[in-house]
């Protein structure tokens, strides 16, 4: 239990990764698919799902996000920063892609139309719980990492260049790495703000 406070309790967002060496990818496969793998979601319908990248396809994927988002960035330090949070971002080691199966959602709205209108808040929470699993696994075997929404921005990227079926929803991107700065201290509202006990 110890553990898995500790990581909550340090857990920060990382924008600048480095490489790790060595860098063992295999193990991250395996705790990326055992997260997926053991993850809650309602009536166990596993609509949740992942595609890692790694070393060039990482690279590519982060360079594809910077053409994208830089034209639209007007300001000239808001480009610098733009561009030193992507080379941030494709300095690392992987990138995870989280992807939600609208077939299966849409599979549940048939099947209990008492419950259709609540699919979408089920398939939000259960995303939340694998995104929220991934980064405290990534953090407790030492990985900095943050993430990040350029989603739709660069969505018919993924499905053209990354081979990922069109009925996959793309949700959001987290990428991983060493990392040198310690992160910032965190400021916390009061929690008599939002802990209630009767």
């Amino acid at each position: 239990m110890k553990t898995v406070i500790n990581a909550i309790n340090h857990r920060r967002s990382m924008t600048q990764l480095k490489k790790t060496v060595p860098f063992e990818k295999e193990n991250v496969s395996q705790m990326i698919q055992d997260v997926l793998k053991n993850t809650p979601s309602a009536f166990n319908s596993q609509s949740s799902a992942a595609l890692v990248i790694f070393q060039e396809t990482h690279e590519k994927f982060w360079e594809e996000v910077r053409q994208r988002v830089i034209p639209l960035v007007s300001d000239e330090s808001a480009k610098e920063r733009t561009n030193k949070k992507i080379d941030g971002f494709k300095s690392g080691d992987g990138t995870v892609i989280f992807l939600e199966n609208q077939t299966i959602n849409q599979s549940l709205r048939e099947r209990f139309p008492l419950y259709a209108s609540s699919v979408d808040l089920w398939a939000d929470q259960g995303q939340g719980f694998v995104q929220y699993g991934v980064w405290l696994a990534l953090h407790e075997q030492g990985f900095g990492v943050s993430l990040q929404h350029y989603n739709p921005l660069i969505d018919d990227y993924i499905y053209d260049h990354l081979e990922i079926e069109r009925h996959f929803k793309i949700v959001g991107q987290m990428p991983f790495g060493s990392f040198d700065a310690e992160p910032s201290p965190k400021k916390f509202i009061d929690l008599k703000q939002r802990y209630f006990e009767r």
